[in-house]
């Protein structure tokens, strides 16, 4: 505790930005993170150079570190990041290791352990197959054994470092160790020896100034559950888990090894979770995937409000990292693997198929609600857990390069770091963004007839979760001459001209069928989900100009049939303008549209309010059908 204590006061003292301050930061850390960068690539020339390129990314972007007490999982999440880019852009995997690389590594130690006369003492055929093992293992492998083993850090912060779940971090340490104890057998040395195999390897490994190098049995151990998780999906992860699951059953009659508890919906806080897509370049029957989706989710205010995305695409066997995705509280990120470079976007991520985005905790009957409407996936099998009815894992059968693909819904591993900007201050940043977007809020206004009534609206939108506390979405819609509806934080209420309330209902009722890109889903997801809520069929296809899409939202009841036309620009993650039709006649239109600039805006923008009266009762909205009643003239009942 005493040296978290001193790291953590010496890293706030660097971030009031005194040179020496941060020149006594990057020397204390050197060391450290030399050892860490050297044990992964086991190239002492390439520790060199790429600990200078770790050392001045932190002095660049140690400002944006928010929590210091983070900081190391946060270095090491850089290190790790430059050592990909290396490899990635020199050999495209891990490098081969020639004949020649023992000797190589030992000189190479030599010299990283200049003053250290211990490489005397060392018994070179153990010290000889430990590297040999060690070399064999996945780049991956390998800094996650250092983190966990050298390093001493828990899964929480692995999991910071390596940019995942905490869950993943459990089963990648798992697989690593596994590994490592496949190698040293390959070497004829017994499983047993780990321990000592990883202290010693450790110490060959370790700056000349570090005297010993201990690698304890806790810090190995991974709990059942995690191994479990970690064989399951290959013919021997099954028979593991059927085996482990009646041996551990038979104890006193006690189920032991029963599916662990998955929390409440309502208390779900974040999600993790990986699915493959459908290559549909390949034809919209391919059986080639399009790459592994990683997906975490989070959500600041609980489970039904808005939702923070992070989204790594993989290769289909997860090896190499590509494209990627941020959206947070501050804006939409896309990282463009092919040029290097990040994008602002004014728009959320949407499927280029077109089809709902589904979450882990959609209820059963939601889902099957939108697979009516949409189809099923063919060839993935979804289990649900019988408690909670959220999702526990799927099995994707569908792509010849990625067969029986397991997925796992890991719920409440994450925390709200994990989604704060973190690219490399080296990676140019495009910023696409207009006026409005780049504001993170606007005013805006409604515009049209319906049923020979003029229909008028001004309000305004946050576009982030961001902006949302300090520019909360409101509206006042005018119907004719006679009736207004409000919607503000303070609630909302459909109410006469002079005042007098007609009925009051929850804030954002009438927001329901609207934009709420704050929300954290595209407008056309939005709109289409808040149908699928209300059990209403919608259809949805591109338009003539092949850059917006029209979703039509069908209502029918014993007497009347009645059609929502949306236009929604996708690129811009608005709505453009709503038809109305009723009995297959069109009865009216309503046009949006948005500020981009605001400064000339005037007293038609006031925020409304609304006082509490107790006289009249919280009426249940209608949701997206509130417009189905406004083309019906059934808003009062």
């Amino acid at each position: 505790m005493a040296q978290e204590r001193i790291w953590t006061e010496l890293v706030r003292q660097a971030q009031k930005g005194r040179k020496e301050d941060m020149n006594k930061l990057a020397r204390k850390a050197e060391g450290r993170l030399c050892a860490f960068i050297y044990r992964v690539t086991l190239n002492y020339d390439l520790t060199q150079d790429m600990s200078q390129e770790v050392l001045l990314q932190m002095v660049k972007s140690l400002n944006h570190l928010k929590s210091v007490e983070s900081f190391w999982p946060w270095l090491y999440r850089i290190a790790q990041s430059k050592m990909q880019e290396h490899y990635k852009a020199k050999y495209k995997k891990s490098p081969a290791y020639g004949d020649a690389f023992y000797k190589n590594f030992l000189s190479q130690r030599t010299k990283y352990h200049q003053e250290d006369g211990l490489g005397q003492l060392l018994k070179k055929e153990l010290s000889k197959k430990v590297i040999v093992a060690m070399k064999q293992l996945k780049q991956q492998y390998r800094a996650v054994l250092s983190l966990r083993c050298f390093e001493q850090l828990s899964y929480s912060e692995i999991a910071v470092a390596m940019e995942c779940s905490e869950v993943r971090a459990r089963v990648l340490f798992y697989r690593a160790k596994q590994a490592l104890k496949k190698q040293l057998t390959h070497q004829g040395l017994k499983k047993g020896l780990l321990l000592i195999c990883l202290g010693l390897f450790g110490r060959l490994t370790a700056p000349a100034r570090a005297a010993t190098v201990t690698v304890t049995a806790s810090s190995v151990k991974v709990g059942v559950m995690t191994a479990v998780i970690a064989t399951a999906g290959t013919k021997l992860g099954i028979a593991t888990v059927t085996a482990t699951a009646v041996g551990l059953a038979t104890m006193g009659g006690i189920s032991v090894l029963s599916e662990a508890p998955l929390p409440e919906r309502s208390d779900v806080k974040s999600i993790n979770y990986t699915t493959q897509l459908r290559d549909t370049s390949q034809g919209p029957t391919s059986s080639l995937s399009k790459g592994a989706y990683e997906q975490w989710n989070y959500c600041p205010d609980g489970i039904d409000g808005p939702l923070f995305m992070r989204m790594q695409r993989w290769d289909a066997k997860q090896t190499n990292k590509l494209c990627a995705w941020l959206e947070n509280g501050e804006g939409n990120y896309y990282y463009y693997c092919t040029d290097n470079k990040v994008y602002i976007n004014n728009y959320r991520v949407f499927w280029s198929s077109l089809r709902v985005r589904r979450l882990p905790t959609d209820t059963a009957e939601f889902t099957n609600y939108l697979s009516e409407i949409e189809g099923d996936l063919s060839g993935v099998e979804y289990t649900r857990d019988s408690e909670t009815g959220l999702l526990r894992n799927a099995l994707d059968d569908r792509f010849s390069d990625a067969r029986n693909f397991r997925t796992d819904y890991n719920y409440n591993t994450l925390n709200e770091r994990l989604f704060e900007y973190d690219w490399s201050e080296d990676i140019p940043v495009i910023d696409e963004r207009d006026r409005m977007h780049k504001r993170g809020w606007t005013y805006f206004r409604i515009n049209g007839e319906i049923n020979n009534q003029t229909i008028s609206a001004t309000g305004q939108i946050p576009f982030v979760y961001n902006t949302s506390k300090e520019h909360p979405a409101w509206m006042r819609l005018k119907v004719g001459n006679e009736l207004e509806i409000i919607d503000c934080n303070d609630g909302a209420c459909l109410r006469r001209i002079d005042g007098a309330v007609i009925a009051a209902y929850k804030a954002g009722t009438f927001f329901k069928g609207l934009l709420r890109p704050w929300m954290g889903m595209h407008t056309i997801d939005i709109i289409r989900r808040d149908a699928a809520w209300r059990r209403v069929a919608f259809k949805t296809r591109p338009a003539k100009n092949e850059e917006d899409v029209i979703v039509s939202v069908f209502y029918e009841d014993n007497r009347n049939h009645a059609e929502l036309v949306y236009g929604i620009d996708l690129e811009n993650d608005i709505i453009e303008d709503i038809r109305f039709e009723v009995r297959n006649r069109i009865i009216g239109s309503l046009v949006f549209s948005y500020l981009q600039d605001i400064e000339q805006a005037g007293d038609e923008f006031i925020a409304p309010a609304i006082s509490e009266s107790p006289e009249v009762p919280i009426r249940n909205g209608a949701g997206i059908l509130w417009l189905v009643d406004l083309a019906q003239g059934n808003l009062v009942k």
